[in-house]
């Protein structure tokens, strides 16, 4: 645990009862601060599906069985069985769904996941310098375009975001008492970000790697009692996992699916195909400029006293450098797809959202003393996203001018409170003026970098040694005012299609789906059965790759989709030599939603008896 070395933290002089009293109005409010973030910054429910990824994660949510019954053999090569591996995001999430349903579930498991984001900062903040910032920590992350559309899918960032922001802040915690139960809970949630995605195990690595350095620096009497407590927090963490993983999902070993897909990542071809060799996709991308201008105005804040920088500040500002540098490295200088693809660089923007809003407290100091001003600050960052919404067009643009412009604002204001602020002259300005600095300050920071967040890409030239798969570009910009009612409906409809499909009849009766080669709104179903893996394209005349693929794969099913239902007839003759019969149809819908489906037994490769119409 790492110690407070800065000035003491103020404490109000109350009585037991009325402590009491102030602590469960307190917890109230930060229990229900998802809720009324939602409602009050108007928060978009979902995020819309680019690529088929998030899906793929749903049918383990919905019916894991069905992918492991119908798909561990013929997956077995290709480490494709890897998304029902992230059981430290599946498990919470399939809990949900037993106990709630689809799509309460869904935000059952959104509420948790920020729940896990927003307390410890909550906490920590407090700790570092009062109530009131504790408030501000609250409403940047629930105002962070970023973790709301990484917590707006089924992709697993949506987990390792609130896992490692809470970790990161457990971590840091200041505090005398309690100090191994925050160890612990650092060390729980650090692994179940490790089992929810790759990107959980190298934030993970980072996080405790700066979390050895610091404390041995400072703290070197207790490095090897903390290194025991969350070594054995990690420990326990896994195996309560995989039996819980075992309970829910039916896979109790899901670290050898792991280090297989790992390795299997790592193979040329799979390089080729995810990540890119030319790094001139990166100035088109505005967001990025956000980590390092963050960084760096934290640097200014406290950099006339890093000596003396207390410990929770130090830890958190050298963890979020560290994970930047790590992403970065191995994006640049190694083969990981950590930044161009926004599911990896979104896992970052929580512990970013927590650095962000110590450099804001810190910068607010001057008011800190007040108790009607000092929540200023936590107004002003809520203004900010509620001015945005008003007029959410914000024009395309990449790092130069316009980005390189927007990142340095909150850098220069940084630096000019800290300039200000370490006057003499500074303290003769009248409280107004202090107040009215510390407000702009904070609207001109949050305003600039909450700009590059969700600015369009502009138009990107063709580019050599782009990755094969395509960057999905990230929609940002609708995370704060955005409608996702037609975004809903797909996601329910989706996820009704295991139960459609219903249960095979035996291990490794192998089911295709067939669809138009333009998908439009057919992403998020046809990623259910995981996607193009799955895949005959072209409803509903077969390519002479679809052929190859059922001789290969030899089929029990093929389930037919699109929005119209037209040309499922002659998919049923062009699918004739293999003697298909047509066991279920139906349309599914919901709301706008409207999906038709057709389910057909290829009696050439079914076993007998595989099911009767």
């Amino acid at each position: 645990m790492l110690s407070q070395d800065g000035p003491p933290v103020e404490s109000a002089a109350l009585t037991p009862p009325a402590n009491r009293l102030r602590v469960l109005l307190e917890s109230l409010a930060l229990l229900g601060a998802p809720v009324v973030g939602f409602f009050v910054l108007r928060i978009r429910a979902m995020a819309p599906v680019e690529l088929p990824d998030p899906s793929m994660h749903t049918i383990y949510v919905v019916d894991p069985a069905q992918m492991f019954t119908r798909y561990a053999a013929a997956f077995a090569s290709t480490a494709r069985m890897r998304e029902g591996a992230q059981a430290g995001f599946l498990v919470l999430a399939r809990l949900s769904y037993l106990a709630f349903g689809i799509l309460p579930g869904f935000f059952v498991t959104r509420y948790v996941l920020a729940l896990v984001a927003v307390v410890p900062a909550y906490v920590l903040l407090r700790r570092l310098y009062g109530p009131w910032a504790g408030v501000l920590a609250v409403i940047v992350i629930l105002s962070s375009p970023v973790v709301l559309t990484a917590w707006g899918t089924d992709y697993p960032d949506c987990a390792v975001v609130s896992y490692v922001t809470g970790a990161l802040c457990c971590l840091a915690m200041p505090s005398s008492r309690h100090k191994r139960a925050f160890l612990a809970a650092g060390g729980v949630l650090l692994c179940l970000g490790i089992f929810s995605h790759g990107m959980g195990i190298v934030l993970a690595v980072t996080t405790l790697f700066v979390y050895g350095i610091v404390c041995l620096v400072r703290s070197p009497g207790r490095f090897l009692g903390d290194v025991l407590v969350i070594g054995a927090s990690v420990l326990v963490t896994t195996f309560l996992l995989m039996l819980a993983s075992w309970a829910v999902l039916g896979q109790f070993n899901f670290i050898t699916p792991t280090i297989a897909a790992a390795r299997y990542l790592n193979r040329p071809d799979q390089i080729v195909q995810w990540h890119s060799a030319n790094w001139r996709w990166a100035p088109y991308v505005a967001y990025l400029l956000v980590p390092p201008a963050v960084i760096v105005s934290y640097l200014v804040v406290f950099l006339r006293r890093l000596g003396r920088l207390a410990t929770p500040q130090l830890f958190v500002g050298l963890c979020c450098a560290a994970q930047l540098a790590v992403f970065s490295y191995l994006q640049f200088g190694y083969h990981v797809q950590t930044l161009e693809m926004h599911f990896f660089s979104s896992t970052i923007y929580g512990a970013l959202a927590v650095c962000l809003s110590i450099c804001l407290a810190e910068m607010a100091r001057p008011i800190s003393s007040h108790r009607i001003w000092r929540w200023l600050p936590a107004v002003a960052v809520l203004a900010v996203p509620l001015a945005y919404e008003a007029d959410p067009n914000v024009p395309p643009f990449g790092w130069w001018p316009t980005g390189a412009v927007l990142a340095a604002v909150p850098v220069l204001v940084a630096l000019v409170m800290r300039l200000w602020s370490s006057r003499p002259s500074a303290s003769s300005v009248t409280r107004v003026g202090v107040v009215a600095a510390v407000a702009l300050a904070v609207v001109a920071m949050t305003g600039a970098l909450l700009e590059l967040t969700v600015a369009p890409r502009p138009t990107t030239p063709k580019l050599t040694g782009i990755a094969l798969a395509g960057d999905p570009v990230s929609n940002y910009a609708g995370a704060l005012g955005g409608n996702a009612s037609q975004l809903i409906d797909w996601y329910v409809v989706s996820a009704e299609l295991p139960g459609f499909v219903g249960d095979p009849t035996y291990k490794g009766e192998q089911l295709l789906t067939w669809t138009p080669t333009a998908l439009g709104n057919l992403v998020e179903p046809f990623g259910i059965f995981h996607a193009g893996f799955n895949w005959l394209e072209g409803l509903p005349v077969l390519s002479p790759a679809d052929y190859v693929k059922l001789a290969l794969r030899r089929p029990a099913e093929v389930l037919l989709l699109n929005t119209t239902g037209a040309g499922f007839g002659a998919a049923l003759a062009e699918l004739e030599p293999y003697r298909p019969t047509v066991v279920r149809t139906g349309v599914l819908s919901d709301g706008t939603a409207v999906l038709h489906a057709r389910l057909l037994v290829l009696d050439v490769y079914a076993r007998a008896g595989t099911r009767v119409a």
